[in-house]
């Protein structure tokens, strides 16, 4: 089994946090703020918000 980079795990760290991110703000945006988000956007969003915690999870298990 390869050795684990850590420059790919601290690339994978703030990839997930920006997702994390990206994803609550338009949630943020759309449910609290009642902004004008399109349908897609938002589901999008989720779908980030959920990569991101699982990115997460995933790298807590290595």
């Amino acid at each position: 089994m390869p050795e684990d980079n850590p420059n790919k795990r601290t690339y994978t760290l703030v990839l997930s946090i920006a997702f994390i991110g990206i994803g609550a703000w338009k949630l943020y945006e759309r449910f609290y703020q009642e902004g004008e988000v399109e349908t897609y956007q938002w589901i999008l969003a989720a779908g980030l918000l959920a990569l991101g915690i699982y990115q997460l999870i995933g790298l807590r298990k290595k």
